[in-house]
This record gives structure tokens, C-alpha cells and sequence, in this order.
């Protein structure tokens, strides 16, 4: 299933620069979007705009970062006003550690900014368009961390609890409007984030914890936002493990997290 445009359209995605979003933006480019991709790094910006034109979409490199305050706002100004179909909320950033002996505040916050604050505020500043529009999607990536409590990552995981949250409470929202909202919860995906944040090496054979590839997780993604769904969790075997953990009490489920957090995954 494809989101495929006979028109070109103009989709965002945010975290262009490597991993999730660099695959979640081919699958645009693919699908007939031209593009506005978002990230720090110029220099990658530049090199996946070159490879997006080659599938003919016309690309535009937004270098900006969004773990800062208004930088939403510096995204809006890049897209001047033009009717955007497709936005994907896939920057992010995660962080290990004991919250108050082992993290830094000003890290923390940063990442509110990022995985919450900067995400709303550009769901915000294009959703009422698209209603207007009566057409629209918007993909917000999220995280199987979103399920669980997470001693040692206590930060992240409640990041992305509010994604899915705010996700599903839109998805609603929005229902028979001609707008659909997805988040992709995907777990480990074999991308540099788990090295930029941190996190100790894997050691764990747990079915919530395999390691899928970027493009597969994207396609699942893709896939499910065409299909309309609210949630989409790439991996069955990961489908599965959250389905068990209804039956367990929150403590059990909080001490084992902190385990794997503190001996890797």
C-alpha cells in the first residue's frame, strides 16, 4: 500500500538526516511528494536531497534544530505558507541514566523540547490547514517506550507516551475528516540514535527488544498511515510482548525495564 500522489505534494519530515526519517523520506519521494527535510546536519541534508531529485521530487534542506525553543516557528517560515499534505514528526532524541544523579537537566529538557514540544507545535501550526483542506497526514513517530515505565529513561519514555497519547487522541479527533493521524511505535531499530543517547549494548534476546531495520520499520509506517491506523507497531513478535504485558502488574514491569536499562538490552 502507497501513498502515492499523480500530483506532487509537499511533505515535511522532520530527522531527515539519518535513519527512520531518511527512509520515511524516500518512501515520500517515491510515493510522489516533493519535500521539506528538516535536521541539523547540512552536509547529510544536502546529500539526501540529491539522492530525493533523482527519484523527482524537488527538495528543500531545512537546517535547523529543533531541540530549540521557536524553531517550529523556523520551519513554518521555510514553507511560506504553501499547502502541506504530509507531515512526519520523526526528530528525536533519547538519554540514559537515573533522573536526578546521572542526567543532566538542561539534556532533559532539550529533549522535552524536541520529542514533545517542537512535535506539537508543528502538529499545531499545519493541522488546521489540512482540516481546512479536508486532506492531510501526519505521521508521529513514538516508541514501544511509550508502553512502559522506564526507570533509568524516565524522560524518554514518558516523551513517548505523550506522542502516542497525543496521537491517538488526534487520530480521533480527526476522524471523517478527510486528515489521518498515526504514530509508529517501533522498537530497537538498528539506527546511531541508541549511540548518540547512550544506551548500554544489547545482551537481550526478549522479543521486545529485536532489532529491526530503519526501512522496515519505515515501511510499516508508511503502510499503516495509508491504511488509516491509529497505532502501528512494526513487529508481531513486539505486538505479541505488549499484549503480555496487560497481565502483569506496573511494578514487575518497572524493575524488570530498569534491569535491562542498567545491563543493556
Amino acid at each position: 500500500m502507497s501513498l502515492h500522489h499523480t500530483q506532487r505534494t509537499l511533505a515535511i519530515v522532520t530527522g531527515a538526516s539519518s535513519g527512520i526519517g531518511r527512509e520515511l523520506a524516500r518512501l515520500a519521494a517515491r510515493d510522489g511528494y516533493d519535500l521539506i527535510v528538516v535536521a541539523r546536519r547540512a552536509d547529510r541534508l544536502a546529500a539526501l536531497a540529491t539522492e530525493l531529485s533523482q527519484l523527482g521530487a524537488t527538495t528543500e534542506s531545512a537546517v535547523v534544530d529543533l531541540a530549540q525553543p521557536a524553531s517550529a516557528q523556523e520551519v513554518a517560515e521555510v514553507v511560506a505558507g504553501r499547502p502541506v499534505e504530509m507531515l512526519v514528526n520523526d526528530a528525536g532524541i533519547g538519554g540514559h541514566g537515573r533522573f536526578a544523579t546521572e542526567r543532566q537537566l538542561i539534556a532533559d529538557l532539550a529533549m522535552i523540547q524536541l520529542n514533545v514540544t517542537t512535535l506539537v507545535e508543528l502538529t499545531g501550526l499545519l493541522l488546521p490547514d489540512m482540516l481546512e483542506r479536508h486532506s492531510g497526514r501526519i505521521l508521529n513517530v513514538a516508541s514501544i517506550a511509550g508502553y512502559l515505565p522506564g526507570p533509568g529513561q524516565a524522560v524518554y519514555n514518558a516523551s513517548k507516551a505523550f506522542v502516542k497519547s497525543f496521537s491517538e487522541a488526534l487520530s480521533e479527533e480527526t476522524r471523517n475528516t478527510g486528515v489521518r493521524v498515526t504514530a509508529l511505535c517501533p522498537g530497537p531499530v538498528a539506527t546511531e540514535f541508541e549511540t548518540v543517547a547512550g544506551y548500554p549494548q544489547r545482551t537481550s534476546g526478549n522479543p521486545l527488544m529485536r532489532v529491526a531495520s530503519a526501512a522496515t520499520v519505515a515501511a510499516a509506517g508508511w503502510q499503516g498511515l495509508a491504511a488509516g491506523k491509529p497505532i502501528v507497531v512494526p513487529d508481531l513478535l513486539t505486538r505479541i510482548g505488549l499484549q503480555s504485558l496487560r497481565v502483569l502488574p506496573w511494578q514487575v514491569i518497572a524493575r524488570t525495564s530498569q534491569s535491562r536499562n542498567r545491563q543493556g538490552r
